[in-house]
C-alpha cells in the first residue's frame, strides 16, 4: 500500500466536504489473494507432470496468468462445513477462474479453475472445463471442441461463462500460428458447466493480424436472451459485436479504436518494449433511459472514449465499413498520466482502470475526464507490475498482475520470485475520500431518477426500474 497524503493551505477549511475534496485521503489497499512463482496444474500424477515437462508440453516459465473472474454460487448452492460451535454456518460456493493464453510453447491449458491450497502461494490450476477440452492434439486439432488460447473472459449476472478463443498458438514466439478460427464459447456455471453455445466468427470478420483480447457482456432483459457481447480485436483495431438472441456478429471499424504511435513505447521495471496495440480496455456504464455507454480505450493511448451501446447494436450502421463517428463516438479532451490496460465500472458509474505505472486509478462519470478528476487509488511496484485482468464482483475489485514485460525480453529473471498475483480490494475502501466517491462528500447524494440498476436474483437478472 502506498499512502497519498496532502498538505492543506490557503485558509481555514470550514466543512468536512471541503476537507474531503481539497485534501484527498490515504489510498486503499489490494491484498494478494493468490500468487505463483510459476504456474502449475492438477496433473493426474507426478509421472504425468514429469512426462509433460520432458516432452516440452509443459514449460512452467512460459505459462502466464492474464485474467481472473469469479462465480459466486446462488444462495441455494451452499457448502456446509464442520465449524465447531457454529456447525450450521453456511459458506457460499465461490469459484475462481483464470486464463493462461498460449503465448509461448509449453502451456497445457488456457482456461483453468483455481484449486486452493493451504496458503496463497500453493494453489494449482485445474483445466476448465476439463483436461480434454484444453489438450492440443498431436495430429489434427478439433477446432469445435478444443480451447486453443484465451486472453480474457466474462462471467455475467446469470452465471454464463463467456470465453473468447483467439485460435492462435505461441503468440509471442517466432513459431506463432493460427490453428483454428476464433470462436466464442458460453458455459452455464449454474447447470453443471454445460455448453450453452459455440459460435465461430465468420472469416470475413477476422484479419490475418486479428487478436480477440477482451469481452464485455451487456444484458438487457431478466432472462438474458437479449444480450450483446462487445469483443476487442486489439491488433486489427476493430470492435466485434455479438448478438446472442440472433446468433450473429458484425464488425465496427472506427478511428477511435486505433493506437497512438507516440504512446506505443512502454517501460516497466527497467524493461523497455513497444506495443502498437489498439482497443483493449472496456467497461459498461449504468443503464440510463434504456441505453448505456461503452467506455473504451486503446492500450497505446492515454485518452478515454465512449459510445452509446444502442448505436453499437444497430448492425445496419456498420454494414459498409468505416462510418463517420463524429457525434456518435466521443473522445476525452484530456488525458491520463500514462497508458492503461484494463478497466471496470461500478453500478453507480465509477471507472476503475489499471495503469502501466503499476497503479489503479478512478474517475466518476459525473465529472469531466480531466486530471483534476482522475485519482490514483492504489500503487505497488512490487505486487502490481503489469496489471492485465480486472473484474468487479459484488463489492470487490479482483485484479491480475503478471510481470508480462519479462516475456518481451531475454533478461535473466529471478526464478524464485513471485511473478503472478491475483489481488482483491474493496471498492468503497479504494475510492473513499476521493472525488470518485460522491457519497464521501455528500452523504445523501441520490442517483439520477432515470438510472436503472441490475440485481442478480434466483430467477436471473432483475431490473429495479428507477433508483430512488
Amino acid at each position: 500500500m502506498v499512502p497519498y497524503r496532502c498538505r492543506c493551505s490557503g485558509g481555514l477549511i470550514t466543512t468536512l466536504v471541503a476537507a474531503v475534496l481539497v485534501c484527498g485521503a490515504v489510498a486503499g489497499t489490494m491484498e494478494v489473494e493468490y500468487s505463483w512463482v510459476y504456474v502449475d496444474y492438477t496433473f493426474a500424477s507426478p509421472n504425468h507432470r514429469e512426462s509433460a515437462i520432458k516432452s516440452g508440453k509443459f514449460i512452467p516459465e512460459n505459462c502466464v496468468i492474464l485474467d481472473v473472474d469469479i462465480f459466486q454460487g446462488p444462495s441455494e448452492e451452499k457448502l456446509y462445513f464442520n465449524m465447531g460451535s457454529n456447525s450450521n454456518s453456511a459458506v457460499t460456493k465461490q469459484r475462481v477462474f483464470v486464463t493462461v493464453p498460449r503465448i509461448k510453447p509449453g502451456n497445457p491449458a488456457s482456461v483453468a479453475e483455481i484449486v486452493p491450497g493451504d496458503r496463497p502461494s500453493s494453489v494449482l490450476l485445474a483445466p476448465y472445463p476439463n483436461w480434454k477440452a484444453n489438450t492440443i492434439s498431436e495430429d489434427t486439432i478439433n477446432c469445435n471442441d478444443t480451447i486453443i488460447s484465451v486472453f480474457r473472459t466474462k462471467i455475467d449476472y446469470l452465471g454464463r461463462f463467456w470465453i473468447v478463443d483467439v485460435g492462435t498458438l505461441d503468440q509471442f514466439d517466432i513459431t506463432a500460428r493460427s490453428v483454428c478460427p476464433p470462436k466464442l464459447l458460453i458455459f452455464d456455471l449454474k447447470n453443471g458447466d454445460r455448453v450453452i453455445k459455440t459460435y465461430k466468427f465468420p472469416s470475413s470478420q477476422v484479419k490475418d493480424v486479428s487478436l480477440f483480447t477482451n469481452i464485455e457482456v451487456d444484458i438487457r432483459d431478466s432472462k438474458g436472451r437479449n444480450t450483446f457481447a462487445y469483443i476487442t480485436d486489439t491488433t486489427a483495431y476493430k470492435l466485434v459485436v455479438y448478438d446472442f438472441k440472433n446468433d450473429e456478429s458484425w464488425v465496427i471499424d472506427q478511428a477511435y479504436f486505433y493506437p497512438y504511435p507516440n504512446k506505443a513505447h512502454f517501460k516497466i521495471k527497467d524493461v523497455n518494449f513497444d506495443l502498437m496495440d489498439g482497443i483493449l480496455g472496456l467497461a459498461l456504464g449504468p443503464i440510463i433511459k434504456n441505453d448505456r455507454k461503452l467506455y473504451f480505450h486503446a492500450f497505446a493511448s492515454i485518452r478515454e472514449s465512449w459510445v452509446n451501446t444502442n448505436t453499437l447494436q444497430n448492425k445496419s450502421l456498420f454494414q459498409n465499413g468505416l462510418i463517420d463517428g463524429c457525434g456518435t463516438f466521443f473522445l476525452s479532451s484530456e488525458v491520463r498520466e500514462t497508458q492503461s490496460s484494463v478497466q471496470v465500472m461500478t453500478d453507480n458509474g465509477v471507472l476503475i482502470y489499471a495503469s502501466m505505472d503499476n497503479s489503479l486509478g478512478c474517475w466518476n462519470i459525473q465529472d469531466p475526464f480531466i486530471p483534476k478528476y482522475t485519482h490514483t487509488i492504489y500503487k505497488s511496484d512490487k505486487d502490481f507490475q503489469f496489471p492485465t485482468g480486472m473484474k468487479i464482483v459484488g463489492d470487490k475489485v479482483w485484479a491480475v498482475s503478471n510481470q508480462l514485460q519479462n516475456q518481451f525480453t531475454t533478461m535473466v529473471i529471478n526464478r524464485n520470485s513471485v511473478k503472478y498475483r491475483v489481488l482483491v480490494g474493496r471498492v468503497d475502501e479504494l475510492i473513499k475520500r476521493t472525488g470518485c466517491d460522491k457519497r464521501s462528500a455528500y452523504e445523501d447524494i441520490k442517483m439520477p431518477s432515470n438510472v436503472q440498476k441490475l440485481y442478480p436474483s434466483k430467477d436471473g437478472l432483475v431490473f429495479s426500474g428507477k433508483i430512488k
